[in-house]
C-alpha cells in the first residue's frame, strides 16, 4: 500500500502509469519520479495486477536509496542484491519473500544466468539512459527481461527532447518495441547518413510517430 502523499501534478501522472502500465517517465530531477513509481506499483498491487516481486534496476549508487524510499512511501518490503557472489546467491534464494528486488545494471549482466530465471510482475529501470545504446550488453539483457513483463516503467531526469533519436529508440524499445516500429525504418525517417553509414544530421520529427511516442511518455512542462 502507498503510504505517502502525492503532489497535485503527480496524481494524474500516476493514474496514467497505472492505466497504461508501460510508460517512460521523463521528469526532471527533483520532481518525484521515485515516489510516483512506487505509488503506481502499489496501486497495481492493490488492484491485484501485481502479486510477484517488482524488479528495480538502477545505478549502483542508488540501490539503497530506492530501498529507503520504498520503506518511506509504502508498507512493502525491498531486497537489495549486493555483495560477494556467495552473499548474492543467498539473496537470490529469498527473492520471492519480498515485494521489490533492487539491483544495478552491472549485476543484471554479471548474474544473468540467475536473474533470467526469476519471474517479475513489473520492471522499473531508473536512469533509463543507461540503456540508450541498444547494442550494449546491458541494454540487451534488460530488454530480454522486459519481454517477459507487462508492466514496465522507465525513468529519466535527462531531457529527452534534445537526445539522439537512436538513443530514444533504445529506451522506447524497452517500453514497447512496437511504438517506434522497425529500427531500419526509424533510422531512415529520422537520421541522415553518408555512404559509409556515418551520421550527418537528424531529421525533424514526424507527426504520426510523435503522436504514438507522446502517448507512451510522461513529461513535465
Amino acid at each position: 500500500m502507498f503510504t505517502g502523499t502525492l503532489k497535485p501534478y503527480q496524481v494524474d501522472a500516476v493514474a496514467k502509469m497505472v492505466a497504461q502500465k508501460k510508460i517512460l517517465v521523463a521528469y526532471e530531477m527533483g520532481l518525484g519520479k521515485t515516489p510516483m513509481t512506487i505509488a503506481a506499483i502499489e496501486g497495481l498491487r492493490d488492484k491485484e495486477e501485481i502479486s510477484k516481486p517488482a524488479l528495480v534496476v538502477c545505478l549502483a549508487s542508488l540501490k539503497y536509496q530506492w530501498q529507503k524510499e520504498i520503506g518511506k512511501f509504502s508498507d512493502s518490503t525491498a531486497l537489495v542484491i549486493d555483495g560477494t557472489p556467495k552473499q548474492r546467491q543467498k539473496q537470490y534464494e529469498q527473492i520471492n519473500d519480498y515485494n521489490y528486488v533492487i539491483m544495478n545494471y552491472e549485476t543484471v549482466v554479471r548474474d544473468w544466468e540467475q536473474v533470467r530465471r526469476f519471474v517479475f510482475d513489473a520492471i522499473v529501470i531508473d536512469e533509463a539512459t543507461a540503456i540508450k545504446s541498444f547494442r550494449a550488453k546491458r541494454a540487451k539483457k534488460v530488454k530480454d527481461l522486459g519481454n517477459k513483463v507487462k508492466i514496465k516503467f522507465a525513468l529519466t531526469g535527462t531531457p529527452i527532447e534534445n537526445g539522439r533519436p537512436e538513443e530514444l529508440y533504445s529506451i522506447m524499445e524497452f517500453i514497447d518495441r512496437n511504438i517506434l516500429g522497425r529500427f531500419d525504418l526509424f533510422d531512415k525517417a529520422f537520421i541522415m547518413r553518408n555512404h559509409w553509414g556515418q551520421i550527418l544530421a537528424y531529421q525533424p520529427d514526424h507527426q504520426k510517430t510523435r503522436t504514438r511516442y507522446n502517448y507512451s511518455v510522461i513529461t513535465w512542462e
